[in-house]
């Protein structure tokens, strides 16, 4: 009996110890911007922790505008919003902010007014 409670709190530590862990999650991103975007980054919005989506070995993530990429990345389980950092052709970069992936599959990324709104379709 004494060994039960042991390994059972032994078990319970260990799953409190254990850090939160990553999904694999996507969305399918439209570059409206007028620019080849190069690159795509996110993070967890308000920490400027940017981590560089997954791709295939040896398969370009180049997204030349008014085409759509799918971008696969580990989600957090702690947020759903993020911001998204693209990086153009040009060496540019610009960041996009507030993006809520659990609600969102789609979301077009543009100008408006010259600053970076992203439009999200709901279906």
């Amino acid at each position: 009996m004494m060994r039960a409670k042991l390994v059972g709190a032994s078990l319970a530590l260990v799953l409190i110890a254990a850090p939160a862990m990553a999904e694999d999650w996507d969305f399918v991103l439209t570059n409206d911007t007028g620019k080849t975007v190069t690159q795509v980054e996110l993070s967890p919005a308000g920490t400027a922790k940017w981590a560089a989506q997954r791709t295939d070995e040896g398969v370009s993530s180049e997204v030349k505008n008014g085409n759509d990429w799918t971008v696969h990345f580990d989600k957090s389980k702690d947020t759903c919003d993020y911001d998204v950092r693209l990086t153009f052709a040009d060496k540019s970069t610009v960041v996009w902010t507030g993006l809520n992936v659990c609600d969102n599959a789609f979301a077009e990324f543009s100008y408006r007014n010259g600053n970076p709104v992203i439009v999200v379709d709901d279906d």
